[in-house]
């Protein structure tokens, strides 16, 4: 039952569908272009981080839904099962070189701040792809 009902919240809460234009570059490019570079991509820093902060806050429709850690059978899906509720200012939160972008997430009554990077969503996932190059970008550019 949970994991139905974390499978219609995230179709109906998801995660705005990437323009079709987006989603024809390649991985390097889509960060290029969320970080507002001209043609180079930044080490993960402070200036570069907030601006990834922005990128997603504007492309992301919360909430949705995500799972912390990375399930490793059906059974964990749903004990896993949490809602991001938003994601949290790293100029005024925890956010920094090390750690990244934070959001605020609820499991059952309890809410946690959790990196972004730690969250899996699966590859079916409207919001996978621009998690997926916020958390390639995190750990190959440090």
């Amino acid at each position: 039952m949970v994991q139905l009902r974390c499978f219609a919240d995230a179709r109906r809460n998801g995660i705005q569908v990437v323009p079709k234009s987006h989603t024809k570059l390649n991985q390097e490019n889509r960060i290029i272009e969320a970080l507002g570079w001209e043609s180079h991509i930044p080490k993960v820093q402070k200036e570069p981080l907030f601006r990834y902060y922005q990128y997603l806050a504007e492309h992301l429709c919360f909430p949705f839904i995500a799972h912390f850690p990375k399930p490793m059978n059906s059974a964990e899906e749903d004990e896993f099962c949490c809602t991001v509720l938003m994601l949290l200012d790293p100029a005024k939160h925890m956010g920094d070189e090390f750690d990244g972008i934070f959001c605020k997430t609820r499991k059952e009554t309890s809410e946690i701040r959790l990196p972004l990077i730690d969250l899996y969503l699966p590859e079916d996932s409207l919001g996978f792809e621009l998690i997926d190059d916020y958390w390639f970008w995190f750990w190959n550019w440090r």
